[in-house]
C-alpha cells in the first residue's frame, strides 16, 4: 500500500528570501534565514507542533540546512520532499558553459569515489549525448545532500514538468516515474502550475494516480485556467495532490484559505511555509481544525 504523505509539509521559500506580494518582506526572510541556524530553529519548532514534513528545494542554502539536519535529532524525525533542480542554476551554468560543461562542473561536489562510480556510469552518456544517462547523473548530483535522510516523495520542478508537458516529452516523464523509486526508495512527483493539463497527458502515458503539488486556493492565484475547471478536474481525477499557494501568497486569512481548501477531498496534504513561530502556531492549528492528519 502506497504511504500517505504529511498532511502539513514545511515550506522552503521563507528560507530563501521568497515573498510573493512584498520584495521588501522578501529581502527581510531572506537575511534573516541565511543564519542556517534560524532555519533549523524554524523547522525543529514545526516538528515540536507535529509538522514532520520539509519541503526543500537543492538552493544553494540548502546544503548547510541539510548538514544541520544530520547532525540533529531532526534526521530521524522529519520526512524530506526534495524539488529538484534549482533550476535557476542550471539555466545560467548551461547558458554560460554548456550541457556537457555544465555536469563536469556539478561533480565537483561529489566525493572521489561518487565521481567514478557516477562516470563509469554515465561516461557513455556524456560521449553519446545520451539524454536519459545524463538525467541520472544529474539528478544523482542533485540529490547527494539529502543522503542519509529520509526521502518520501521527490518533485520534479515546475518549469521543467511544464515544459514537458508542453512538448509532449512522454518518455522523460516515464524515465522519470521509474527511476525515482528504484534508484532512492522515494515516490516520483511532479510539481505543476498546470493540474488539468498535467492530468490530460498522463491518463494518455499511462502514470496513475500521481502526486502533484500544485497551486490550489480560493483566489485562484496562480492557477492555469479557472478555478471552477481546476475543481472539476479534482472531481473527476485519481490523484494525490499536495496544494501549495495555499494562502495565494498572503492575500487569504488562514482560516479562510483551509476552510475552503479541505472542503476538496482529493488534497491529501498542504506545503506552506512559516517566518516566524506565531505564524507557524497559527496556521498549523487552522489547517488541523479543517484536515485531520
Amino acid at each position: 500500500m502506497t504511504p500517505n504523505l504529511d498532511t502539513i509539509i514545511l515550506g522552503h521559500n521563507q528560507f530563501f528570501g521568497v515573498a510573493h506580494l512584498s520584495s521588501e518582506k522578501g529581502a527581510q526572510r531572506d537575511q534573516y534565514f541565511s543564519d542556517v541556524k534560524n532555519v533549523i530553529r524554524m523547522i525543529e519548532f514545526s516538528q515540536s507542533l507535529g509538522v514532520s514534513g520539509l519541503m526543500m528545494s537543492t538552493h544553494p542554502r540548502a546544503e548547510a540546512i541539510c548538514d544541520l539536519i544530520k547532525k540533529s535529532k531532526l534526521r530521524d524525525e522529519i520526512s524530506i520532499y526534495p524539488l529538484l533542480p534549482y533550476i535557476a542554476k542550471y539555466v545560467r551554468q548551461a547558458n554560460e558553459k554548456g550541457l556537457t560543461n555544465m555536469v563536469m562542473d556539478a561533480l565537483s561536489g561529489a566525493s572521489a569515489m561518487q565521481k567514478i562510480g557516477m562516470m563509469l556510469k554515465g561516461g557513455a552518456g556524456l560521449l553519446t549525448k545520451d539524454v536519459f544517462k545524463m538525467m541520472e547523473i544529474l539528478i544523482e548530483l542533485e540529490l547527494l545532500l539529502f543522503k542519509g535522510l529520509k526521502m518520501r516523495a521527490i518533485f520534479l520542478h515546475q518549469a521543467l514538468t511544464d515544459l514537458a508537458l508542453g512538448l509532449d516529452l512522454k518518455d522523460v516523464f516515464l524515465f522519470y516515474h521509474e527511476f525515482i523509486p528504484k534508484k532512492f526508495g522515494a515516490e516520483a512527483a511532479y510539481c505543476t502550475f498546470n493540474t488539468p493539463m498535467l492530468l490530460e497527458k498522463f491518463k494518455v502515458y499511462g502514470i496513475e494516480n500521481p502526486i502533484v503539488m500544485a497551486p490550489f486556493n480560493k483566489a485562484g492565484f496562480q492557477m492555469t485556467r479557472t478555478l471552477p475547471e481546476n475543481e472539476k478536474c479534482l472531481r473527476e481525477n485519481d490523484l494525490r495532490l499536495v496544494a501549495m499557494s495555499s494562502l495565494a501568497g498572503g492575500y487569504l486569512k488562514p482560516r479562510e484559505a483551509y476552510e475552503y481548501l479541505f472542503s476538496n477531498p482529493k488534497i491529501e496534504s498542504v506545503v506552506v511555509g512559516a517566518s516566524s513561530e506565531a505564524h507557524a502556531k497559527e496556521t498549523f492549528e487552522t489547517i488541523r481544525s479543517f484536515k485531520k492528519a
